[in-house]
């Protein structure tokens, strides 16, 4: 056996009848690897190629739809500002003729209150004025009736009145007059 394995002839290739099956085992394996297996294989990455492919042609799109999104976005947003400086301008438009509206109504508000306690005053000046009289011409009856000592009938008292209150009246204008 010794002999088989290292024979002093052999050579780096030496032909003898296992090279010979090897030869033939390795081209009946290729045979079958090109018929069966390398087409299995070559479908597959083909099949593969054309996901990848397929892939990058989606993720191409994707980034196509994505800077389409973002220049949409970007363009709503300068419409909403715009929308947001309308609005603030109306808002402040508003504002200032609310506000002018207000104090026209407090100025017509304060003029009537100023109106309606002119009116009251001079009621009150009118009515202070007839009690004064009313005290006068109680007064001018008392004064009279010591000075003459005896009672005076109403006509004379209304006529005696009447002269008092009309003196009473211009020396009153008389000296609204002077100041």
């Amino acid at each position: 056996m010794a002999s088989l394995l290292a024979s002093p002839d052999a050579g780096l290739l030496t032909v003898n009848g296992t090279l010979i099956a090897e030869i033939i085992a390795f081209i009946l394996m290729v045979l079958i690897l090109a018929k069966w297996v390398y087409p299995l294989i070559i479908s597959v990455a083909e099949q593969r190629e054309k996901t990848i492919a397929a892939g990058v042609k989606a993720a191409e799109e994707a980034e196509k739809r994505l800077v389409d999104v973002q220049e949409q976005v970007a363009q709503m947003l300068a419409e909403a500002k715009v929308q947001a400086r309308e609005i603030q301008s109306r808002a402040q438009r508003d504002a200032a003729a609310e506000a002018e509206e207000a104090r026209t109504k407090a100025k017509a508000e304060a003029e009537a209150i100023v109106e309606r306690a002119r009116g009251e005053i001079v009621a009150e000046r009118d009515r202070a004025i007839q009690e004064i009289r009313a005290e006068m011409s109680s007064f001018v009856v008392a004064a009279t009736q010591q000075v003459l000592g005896e009672v005076i009938d109403a006509e004379a008292h209304r006529k005696l009145i009447d002269k008092a209150l009309k003196k009473v009246g211009d020396s009153s204008a008389s000296k609204a007059q002077q100041n």
